[in-house]
């Protein structure tokens, strides 16, 4: 089944966004309009974790919509991201390339959301 959330924890300034299935086109881009109003509502310097362990593949025209999402993080001021990596190496790879010259932020990657929450936590604390 193919799915998206965003979750927005306003006291931490970070924002949870989780990707799953195949979204395709419309999935992709509800979930853009989701990160457009996550960096309108958060202030700069705002944090994200992208929860896309079994997300799958997607096509050119999807990964347009995920490079708008990307710039719309970055134009309203993220400061990182860190992706809980996907199953799929290749719809990691598509993901990743989506956008790239976009991320001026911090990028990493974790196994877990536990594993992400730690490296902005430290992160943070080490600013």
């Amino acid at each position: 089944m193919a799915d998206w959330n965003m979750e927005i924890d306003e006291e931490k300034q970070r924002a949870y966004l989780t990707l799953s299935g195949d979204l395709g086109v419309d999935g992709h881009a509800e979930a853009a309009d989701a990160c457009e109003r996550a960096a309108e509502r958060l202030e700069e310097g705002f944090d994200l974790i992208n929860d896309m362990r079994t997300l799958k593949p997607s096509g050119e025209e999807a990964m347009r919509e995920t490079e708008r999402g990307k710039r719309a993080l970055a134009k309203g001021g993220m400061a990182a991201a860190v992706r809980v990596v996907s199953e799929s190496t290749t719809g990691q790879m598509r993901f990743d390339r989506a956008g790239e010259g976009a991320e001026s932020y911090a990028v990493a990657k974790a196994e877990s959301v536990d594993e992400a929450e730690k490296l902005l936590d430290k992160r943070r604390q080490e600013a």
